[in-house]
């Protein structure tokens, strides 16, 4: 299979110039919230029904 031009690291990475973008703060509070929460279940509901099963 021959290319009609030969590529280069340089010239390949022309057009892939990613850049990142920061969460925004809500969204950050909506995670904080949503492990809040799931630690919170974890403690009240599954640690005292494990004694049950064990």
């Amino acid at each position: 299979m021959s290319d009609a031009h030969e590529s280069t690291p340089q010239s390949e990475s022309n057009y892939h110039t990613y850049t990142t973008h920061r969460i925004p703060w809500w969204i950050r509070g909506i995670w904080i919230g949503f492990w809040v929460y799931a630690i919170g279940y974890f403690i009240v509901n599954l640690i005292p029904a494990a004694k049950f099963y064990f």
